[in-house]
């Protein structure tokens, strides 16, 4: 499941509660501008 994170409040929130809202906002305090959180997974890319 992605993850959101509130660019005002900073809290984090997954899909499940962005879907209850009918229109894109935080769900805590209701600020409009949200991004999808970084995975803290580190990826190896062999070289050619």
């Amino acid at each position: 499941m992605a993850k959101y994170l509130c660019i005002r409040c900073g809290r984090e929130f997954d899909e499940s509660q962005l879907a209850v809202m009918m229109n894109v906002r935080c769900p805590y305090c209701g600020y409009k501008v949200i991004a999808k959180a970084r995975s803290g997974e580190i990826k190896t890319i062999r070289a050619l």
